[in-house]
């Protein structure tokens, strides 16, 4: 299956707090939106006290994750499937920012676009092609929604010392196909936070790049499982 992906991400400076810019980088295909910063912030725009990740507010942390009218009930479940399958540590990271977080469907698809996360001024949307994977793609659902939810997890909790440790970790080269990205760090991130949260029990063929694995999926998620243990609750 092709892929085409990119990601960036800046930071404007507002005073007494940073407003987020983010752009972030669908699992297989490309989206963007960006915050205009101000003097002061509204209520429930994202902010970040370090400059790096989101500052969660507990009304944040105490919400879940939401889906748009056009999933139904049977694509809700096994999205949700899909994060209850993943390792603990994933799932206590995906629980921090599922509250941000909207899922929705894919307007419409180019045939090889099956997933787009979007960061905005007030939080994050996730979007799938659900008759992809209800149908042909059916075996890449936990892959797909995994790597999308990664970029959430990628820009929203994790800061550049971190994301540069595991990216280092992580093979460069292979057959990357004709995929436009894969060698981007927010893709290799999330690639490689699916292979992680799911045991290296992913799609062989289909969804995502061609990124190899760490030599240790162990090793490269240990700092994820230590930032999982050090949130609130």
């Amino acid at each position: 299956m092709h892929v085409e992906a990119a990601a960036d991400a800046s930071r404007w400076m507002t005073t007494p707090v940073r407003l987020l810019l983010l752009l972030v980088a669908g699992a297989l295909a490309v989206a963007a939106v960006s915050v205009a910063a101000e003097r002061r912030a509204p209520d429930g725009v994202l902010l970040t006290e370090d400059g790096q990740t989101v500052a969660v507010t507990g009304e944040a942390r105490a919400a879940t994750l939401r889906f748009t009218p056009a999933v139904p009930a049977g694509e809700r479940a096994w999205v949700l499937a899909a994060i209850a399958a993943a390792r603990p540590e994933a799932q206590a990271l995906i629980g921090e920012v599922d509250g941000m977080t909207t899922v929705g469907a894919l307007a419409a698809t180019d045939g090889v676009t099956l997933g787009v996360a979007r960061g905005g001024p007030t939080g994050f949307t996730v979007d799938l092609d659900l008759a992809a994977l209800g149908g042909t793609a059916r075996n890449d659902r936990a892959t797909v929604v995994l790597h999308e939810i990664g970029h959430v997890v990628d820009f929203a909790l994790v800061d550049d010392a971190m994301r540069a440790s595991l990216d280092v970790q992580i093979p460069r080269g292979g057959p990357c196909g004709l995929a436009v990205g894969c060698d981007d760090p927010a893709e290799r991130f999330a690639d490689t936070f699916a292979k992680w949260a799911l045991r290296g029990a992913v799609s062989a063929a289909g969804a995502g790049y061609g990124i190899a694995m760490p030599a240790s999926l162990e090793t490269w998620g240990e700092p994820l499982g230590h930032l999982a243990l050090s949130l609130p609750g």
